[in-house]
């Protein structure tokens, strides 16, 4: 009697898969890069979590892409039940690329992060927004990462910043930031700009006063 196709998936198939559940929305490049292995072993992979409907695979648009999606059936396989399936945002590809290449990078490099959906669903578990910036009004906003501390500390907020915000904005958020270190929220943040960006995060980090909490980095 043949072998089911659940047969060839191994354990480090289970872990890519898990790559892919936490980040949702995740270009075959960050898939790569995580892995750490060969074009030919990479695309075989995939071909493997495609066939036993545990990803799916989008086209690319322009330079960005194909992305890789876990399905219902692959977030239960790789034991991400508190994650939704992700949905493809035009809008959003360009930043969903810089942040999954971004943790890609640093996992390979054996830090530990959580994402912006594992922190939503933390915090949901949780009841309440411990991981994240509080703004006026009794709003709220997330990080695109943490990354952990090891010694079980405060984590370290991680910002992607693509594009431009007015300075209100930026204030905002800086000062939301700066708020959360000193209720040992998070650690520290770090901005990682695109070229254009980095001026305005600097001069709202001055502006702000928040230098001491807040650096940044260039992508």
């Amino acid at each position: 009697m043949p072998a089911k196709r659940s047969h060839h998936i191994s354990s480090r198939d289970v872990e890519i898969l898990d790559f892919i559940s936490r980040f949702g929305v995740v270009p075959r490049s960050a898939a790569d890069t995580w892995a750490g292995t060969a074009r030919t072993v990479s695309r075989s992979r995939e071909r493997r979590l495609r066939n036993d409907n545990l990803i799916r695979v989008e086209r690319g648009f322009g330079e960005l892409g194909p992305f890789l999606l876990a399905t219902k059936l692959g977030l239960k396989a790789s034991g991400r039940r508190e994650l939704s399936t992700a949905r493809l945002s035009l809008a959003a590809l360009s930043h969903d690329t810089v942040v999954a290449g971004l943790a890609a990078r640093l996992e390979r490099q054996g830090h530990r992060l959580l994402s912006e959906r594992e922190i939503l669903a933390h915090e949901r578990a949780a009841g309440d927004r411990s991981l994240s910036a509080q703004l006026p009004g009794d709003r709220f906003h997330r990080a695109d990462l943490i990354r952990l501390d090891p010694e079980g500390g405060p984590g370290e907020a991680i910002e992607v910043e693509l594009s431009t915000k007015g300075a209100a904005r930026l204030d905002e958020l800086l000062r939301g930031w700066r708020r959360a270190v000193i209720d040992r929220r998070i650690s520290r943040v770090t901005y990682h700009c695109a070229p254009r960006t980095l001026p305005y995060v600097q001069r709202a980090i001055a502006r702000t006063q928040t230098d001491a909490m807040v650096s940044t980095t260039g992508l």
